[in-house]
């Protein structure tokens, strides 16, 4: 299993950026836990965190197994995405 860690503010270059990274994990099989962490008042809005992780979730929807949910822990919130077929 892959981790990847980012932030909640992220620009449209590093978005697209950290999505082709994930679609090449998928290529190669591998399951990925995402984890986006808060840093000083940005956990004033874990939404925005779990939307990012949606966000992820539906760019993603033809490469990964349906029914990720996602995890508050402290100051991240998670979310483990499976290729499909794996």
């Amino acid at each position: 299993m892959r981790e990847m860690k980012t932030r909640v503010a992220l620009d449209q270059v590093e978005y697209q950026e950290k999505l082709g990274h994930l679609i090449r994990f998928f290529e190669m099989g591998e399951a990925v836990k995402v984890t986006v962490m808060f840093r000083g008042r940005e956990i004033t809005h874990p939404e925005r965190g779990e939307e990012l992780l949606r966000s992820f979730a539906i760019d993603l929807k033809d490469l990964i197994e349906p029914g990720t949910a996602t995890v508050r822990d402290g100051r991240s919130v998670h979310a483990v995405f499976t290729p499909k077929g794996r």
